[in-house]
Protein backbone atom coordinates (compact mmCIF):
# COMPACT_ATOMS: atom_id res chain seq x y z
CA UNK A 1 0.00 0.00 0.00
CA UNK A 2 2.87 2.36 0.79
CA UNK A 3 4.49 1.77 -2.61
CA UNK A 4 1.22 2.31 -4.45
CA UNK A 5 0.59 5.60 -2.65
CA UNK A 6 4.18 6.69 -3.30
CA UNK A 7 4.10 5.67 -6.97
CA UNK A 8 0.73 7.32 -7.67
CA UNK A 9 1.37 10.49 -5.65
CA UNK A 10 -1.10 9.57 -2.93
CA UNK A 11 -4.03 8.49 -5.10
CA UNK A 12 -5.15 5.24 -3.48
CA UNK A 13 -8.59 3.75 -3.88
CA UNK A 14 -9.70 0.85 -1.73
CA UNK A 15 -11.06 -1.95 -3.95
CA UNK A 16 -13.69 -2.79 -1.34
CA UNK A 17 -14.67 -5.78 0.74
CA UNK A 18 -16.22 -7.69 -2.18
CA UNK A 19 -12.87 -7.70 -3.98
CA UNK A 20 -11.08 -9.19 -0.96
CA UNK A 21 -13.85 -11.75 -0.40
CA UNK A 22 -13.61 -12.87 -4.04
CA UNK A 23 -9.81 -13.14 -3.84
CA UNK A 24 -10.08 -15.17 -0.63
CA UNK A 25 -12.60 -17.56 -2.23
CA UNK A 26 -10.36 -17.95 -5.29
CA UNK A 27 -7.37 -18.75 -3.06
CA UNK A 28 -9.36 -21.31 -1.05
CA UNK A 29 -10.56 -23.00 -4.26
CA UNK A 30 -7.04 -23.01 -5.73
CA UNK A 31 -5.62 -24.63 -2.59
CA UNK A 32 -8.43 -27.19 -2.55
CA UNK A 33 -7.78 -28.07 -6.19
CA UNK A 34 -4.06 -28.50 -5.46
CA UNK A 35 -4.77 -30.77 -2.48
CA UNK A 36 -7.22 -32.84 -4.53
CA UNK A 37 -4.70 -33.12 -7.38
CA UNK A 38 -2.03 -34.30 -4.94
CA UNK A 39 -4.40 -37.07 -3.86
CA UNK A 40 -5.23 -38.00 -7.45
CA UNK A 41 -8.71 -36.48 -7.29
CA UNK A 42 -10.55 -33.85 -9.29
CA UNK A 43 -12.97 -31.17 -8.08
CA UNK A 44 -16.23 -31.09 -10.04
CA UNK A 45 -18.73 -28.24 -9.59
CA UNK A 46 -22.27 -29.10 -8.51
CA UNK A 47 -25.01 -28.08 -10.93
CA UNK A 48 -27.74 -25.77 -9.54
CA UNK A 49 -30.31 -28.59 -9.73
CA UNK A 50 -28.12 -30.92 -7.67
CA UNK A 51 -27.37 -28.14 -5.20
CA UNK A 52 -31.09 -27.57 -4.59
CA UNK A 53 -31.60 -31.30 -3.99
CA UNK A 54 -28.67 -31.49 -1.56
CA UNK A 55 -29.66 -28.40 0.42
CA UNK A 56 -33.38 -29.14 0.74
CA UNK A 57 -34.36 -30.79 4.01
CA UNK A 58 -36.03 -34.19 3.78
CA UNK A 59 -37.86 -36.25 6.34
CA UNK A 60 -36.49 -39.70 6.92
CA UNK A 61 -39.14 -42.32 7.64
Amino acid sequence: MFYQMWATAGQYTDPGMDYYEQKCQELILKNLRNKAHALGLEIVPISPEQQNILSSPTLAT
